[in-house]
């Protein structure tokens, strides 16, 4: 009857002793969660001070030096986000040049280097009654002058963020260099100071989470557990006081002594131990793997839209060519037609591609309005139900505006969607544009999308342009909709207003400065599309290390009666630019071994005259615009109306 009794005493040994290391699994879970909860949160707040610092460093006030308009933009920006605090403008010797709001006193900055083109986190500072954290970033004047752009943010949300001690005793947000962001114990006191040599450890480790042993500023003895954001480098740090760890620990101990005494039987219990922690590693490994989809998901997007646009130049080439041909028939030209149309609808999807991968750079220029509302016409009508109707309003005299062609295209068809979700009965979808002045010689021209459906209530509609903020259901909105359209208008130099309220329906307006005269004639005539774009016979070189995209080139310029070379690598069309004389050279700008840039910067260094005119699948052009910035750029695929005439401006420049 004992021998019976054996299984059951240790059963109950090894259930104390399992339930007391899955309670401090449990506890350390919890904190671990907690913080990468708090991260994520900071992350968020991060990313909006960060698409705040873009805006201000991008606009029109601070490349035109006009601090007054600077201002301006930064008050309505406050008005949105009250935790902003100050903006100071600084040259290139670090000297400063405008302060709108809080100056910059008793900094502690934790940034090397010169400031890029992307927001960084670059200290913190006593100013005023104010906690501030220090965000900054490179801008540039319209006359070239480098400038520094530094934003004073309340350090107040973040402590906002962080869980009552109550909770957890002690919680905490570090920067890169281990100095306090935000802390639940002794805010004031700590902010900006270093941490406790624990904590530096942990955030110096290079993990990006764990549990660490330690202790705080204040002797507290404590278990911590810490994530570490891949943004920003700011770690989250949860303090759990040791007994809630240690005491379930010793309870797990001394279970096992008792179990020892018994090995014999627990030798079945503990293969089912580790089956159980086999299954928990596969399903770890599972996770792991689709994080690692998810982040690859962005490169081969780009990657994909790259190598379509490649595949597709030769296809809309040839199609376009069979359409003009005399020789076809007609049954044989609407075929070619209606496969051309197709062609041109997929190098759109690639242009989307492109945007999601983040590869796609806004290209300002001169826009015919009647053109683009006819493209976002066909578009809308595509895409809203038939339960929907959309119906535009033009003025007569709204013929052009300066934006991005494709960007604006997606930001009118993203407000429709929005539109057509806000009515989910049907109803009346109506685009209004109308030309209105904005100031002495400033006109410019509204795009107002209006529905008459659910509308928005004030605090919603505050933050509608805020980056991940959405009030669609998970897995039906990702936040950055309107966040893209404001992003596009703001960069084209204009700006965005929403009216609505419950009930009510909702008007999003989206006003753009308007053409030139000389600009508006451009624009129509990009819109006409002329099948030759040059009247005489020009010296070619065209390099493509892909054969395909060079023969199909090289045949749309010989047909027009150009005279072209071609080269396969950058190195061949060196040599060529060496000993003859082009007109102009036609290049690919991803080429191995040597780029479009390299062969550009290279044959300068010859002929430091000679014209480029460069062809990309990719989008995004900031090398060219740096290195060659008066080289042309003509983006894959196109036709061959499209091409002549980027030849003769390119020749032209």
């Amino acid at each position: 009857m004992a021998a019976s009794l054996v299984p059951v005493l240790l059963f109950a040994i090894l259930q104390v002793g399992f339930a007391a290391r899955e309670q401090r699994r449990e506890l350390e879970n919890r904190a671990l969660t907690r913080a990468d909860k708090l991260i994520l949160a900071a992350d968020a707040e991060a990313v909006r001070y960060g698409t705040l610092l873009d805006a201000l460093a991008t606009s029109q006030g601070l490349r035109s030096r006009n601090w007054e308009a600077l201002a301006r933009r930064f008050g309505e920006f406050q008005a949105l986000n009250p935790d902003l605090r100050g903006l100071t403008i600084s040259d290139g010797s670090d000297s400063v040049v405008a302060t709108i709001g809080l100056p910059i006193v008793q900094a502690t900055v934790v940034v090397d280097g010169e400031p890029t083109s992307r927001p960084v986190f670059a200290g913190y500072v006593r100013t005023g009654n104010c906690l501030c954290l220090m965000f900054e970033r490179a801008g540039q004047a319209n006359n070239g002058q480098r400038l520094k752009v530094i934003l004073l943010t309340d350090s107040e949300p973040f402590v906002r963020l962080l869980p009552p001690t109550s909770e957890y005793p002690v919680v905490a947000l570090a920067g890169p260099r281990a100095r306090f962001i935000a802390r639940n114990v002794g805010t004031a006191e700590r902010f900006g100071s270093l941490s406790s040599v624990y904590l530096q450890r942990a955030v110096m480790s290079g993990k990006d989470g764990g549990i660490y042993r330690g202790r705080t500023l204040e002797g507290f003895e404590n278990y911590s557990a810490f994530a570490r954001s891949e943004r920003t480098g700011w770690t989250a740090h949860v303090a759990l006081g040791s007994d809630y760890i240690d005491n379930p620990s010793r309870r797990f101990l001394g279970s096992l002594i008792m179990a020892a005494m018994l090995s014999l039987l627990l030798a079945a219990l503990l293969i089912a131990f580790a089956i159980r922690q086999m299954r928990e590693a596969r399903q770890l490994a599972e996770r792991m793997q689709q994080t690692q989809k998810m982040e690859a998901l962005g490169q081969l997007t780009g990657g994909l839209a790259h190598d379509f646009n490649n595949l597709l130049t030769p296809v809309i080439g040839v199609l376009d060519q069979l359409t003009r041909r005399d020789a076809l028939d007609d049954r044989g030209k609407r075929l070619a037609a209606g496969a051309l149309t197709s062609a041109q609808r997929a190098a759109k999807l690639t242009q989307q591609l492109l945007a999601f991968s983040r590869r796609q750079r806004l290209t300002v220029g001169p826009i015919d309005v009647p053109a683009l509302l006819s493209g976002v016409t066909q578009l809308v009508e595509r895409t809203v139900s038939t339960r929907h109707r959309f119906r535009v309003e033009a003025d007569s005299d709204a013929q052009c505006v300066r934006s991005d062609l494709t960007q604006l295209e997606l930001a009118l068809l993203n407000l429709a969607i929005n539109a057509r979700d806000a009515l989910p009965d049907g109803g009346e979808i109506l685009l209004r544009v109308t030309r209105e002045k904005a100031g002495e010689g400033n006109e410019r021209v509204r795009f107002a999308m209006v529905d008459g459906g659910t509308g928005m209530d004030e605090q919603t509609r505050r933050r509608a342009l805020e980056p991940f903020f959405t009030t669609k259901p998970t897995g039906r909105g990702t936040g950055l909709g309107l966040a893209q359209v404001f992003g596009v208008v703001e960069q084209s130099g204009g700006t965005v207003e929403i009216e609505s309220a419950p009930g009510e329906g909702t008007t999003v307006s989206l006003l753009l400065p308007e053409c030139s005269e000389e600009e508006t004639r451009s624009a129509r005539a990009d819109a006409a599309l002329p099948a030759a774009a040059s009247a005489h016979s020009l010296r070619l070189l065209v390099v493509d290390d892909e054969d395909e995209v060079r023969a199909t080139i090289a045949q749309m310029l010989s047909e027009a009666g150009h005279k072209v070379s071609s080269a396969s690598n950058g190195r061949s069309a060196l040599a060529s630019i060496g000993s003859e004389q082009f007109d102009l050279v036609v290049t690919d700008y991803l080429m191995p071994e040597m780029s479009g840039t390299e062969l550009i910067a290279a044959a300068r260094e010859k002929k430091p005259r000679q014209a480029f005119l460069v062809v990309s699948g990719f989008a995004d052009s900031e090398e060219l615009a740096q290195r060659c910035p008066d080289a042309a750029l003509v983006a894959k695929p196109f036709t061959a109306a499209e091409l002549l005439v980027a030849v003769e401006r390119a020749v032209q420049r």
